[in-house]
């Protein structure tokens, strides 16, 4: 394989992952755009205001909800944070996004 060829081609693969990702990417940004828009800091710091096992748990709940990809989670717990929610509740939030499917446990 000569340069020109695999230039193209890691080119070309580059290209293909963005086109995989772009739709997560523009999901997360968006729906932490709203999350930023519509819910006030003293609405989520009534909602997650510290590390007890029932924000924890609300947390959990709202998280396994979304049932998001990894990149939605991530922007939705900086969001969630930044909205005056506590980090430890906000990445509970992030990590049940991500792990506890609800869809997947309806159909198992």
């Amino acid at each position: 394989m000569d340069l020109a060829t695999a230039l193209g081609h890691a080119l070309w693969m580059a290209f293909a992952m963005l086109w995989e990702i772009l739709w997560p990417l523009i999901l997360g940004f968006g729906l932490s755009a709203v999350v930023q828009a519509v819910v006030s800091k003293s609405e989520m710091t009534k909602l997650l205001p510290d590390d007890s096992p029932k924000s924890l748990a609300i947390a959990c709940g709202l998280g396994a909800a979304s049932s998001s990809c990894s990149y939605a989670a991530v922007a939705l717990g900086r969001s969630i944070f930044r909205k005056g929610a506590n980090f430890t509740a906000a990445m509970a939030f992030q990590l049940a996004s991500t792990n506890l499917v609800a869809e997947l446990t309806i159909i198992i």
